[in-house]
């Protein structure tokens, strides 16, 4: 239980980091992906000597670290642009969706069983999501469901494809390799003159510090206990949400009703599915 608490803890704060990237510093998506892919990888790096070096370059592995390259750029571009009009709760409510789909493809292959409740929880998901995204007036509401759409389907294929990466070399190997052509291919995109200037560049590296530790404690979760492992994404959610709360973000009476359903749905559905586990 420690190592899911500790790695909610760290995602948190990861979350306002990026947060902290993209609107404070004002940073193009191009200028985003940069930052968060280099410092991640920095701090990766001197977790080397623990995790060890282990990749085999294979054919199959070269096509899986293209595939894994393109949605990590997708992922950090779209969430770069909805970081800028979004909380950080938002957008993990969003990724409940693929606790829909995981649930479907189990389902399909024959690994879980067919539960009513989880369709009444996806229902009451989309409807909380939707709730969300119209409550707020003059906002354009096909264009976020669009990038929300693109967001989450960039971490469900990353995540298929890390799980097919994981029979030719450890997480860490995989993820500097990822995030080092990732900020390489961001280098063009740079405004070089303004970049240095932002002092707050620190502060963003450092930010990232938990993201490598969150990386970490999210995988001895997964050793150690599958279950607690699965409640680490409800409980994040319920967290940032929280945090959201007491800060007294912007939330009208719809977009609170949405963001309480919500946080219901992703951990009843959590915990229904991980049952099947």
């Amino acid at each position: 239980m420690i190592w899911a608490m500790l790695t909610v803890v760290f995602y948190a704060i990861t979350a306002y980091g990026d947060k902290y990237i993209s609107v404070r510093l004002k940073c193009s998506p191009g200028e985003y992906t940069f930052l968060v892919s280099s410092a991640t990888v920095l701090w990766l790096l001197i977790c080397l000597p623990f995790t060890g070096w282990n990749m085999q370059l294979k054919t199959q592995s070269l096509f899986l670290l293209v595939f894994l390259v393109i949605w990590k750029v997708l992922e950090f571009y779209t969430t770069a642009v909805l970081l800028k009009t979004m909380e950080p709760y938002e957008l993990k409510a969003w990724l409940g969706i693929n606790v829909v789909l995981s649930y479907g493809i189990n389902l399909w292959e024959g690994r879980s069983r067919m539960q009513i409740s989880m369709f009444v929880f996806a229902l009451a998901l989309i409807i909380g999501i939707y709730l969300i995204v119209t409550s707020q007036k003059g906002k354009k509401i096909s264009k976020s469901i669009t990038v929300c759409l693109l967001y989450i389907f960039s971490k469900f294929m990353y995540g298929v494809h890390m799980g097919d990466m994981s029979s030719y070399g450890n997480s860490t190997t995989v993820l500097i390799i990822v995030l080092s052509i990732v900020a390489l291919l961001q280098l063009p995109k740079l405004r070089m003159k303004v970049i240095p200037k932002k002092k707050e560049l620190a502060a963003a590296a450092m930010s990232r510090l938990t993201n490598a530790a969150g990386l970490i404690t999210e995988a001895e979760a997964a050793v150690t206990n599958i279950y607690f492992y699965t409640l680490i994404q409800p409980l994040q959610l319920f967290v940032l949400f929280v945090i959201s709360i007491l800060t007294k973000s912007s939330m009208n009476r719809k977009k609170r009703v949405g963001s309480v359903l919500c946080v219901a749905a992703v951990l009843m559905m959590t915990i229904a599915f991980g049952n099947d586990i």
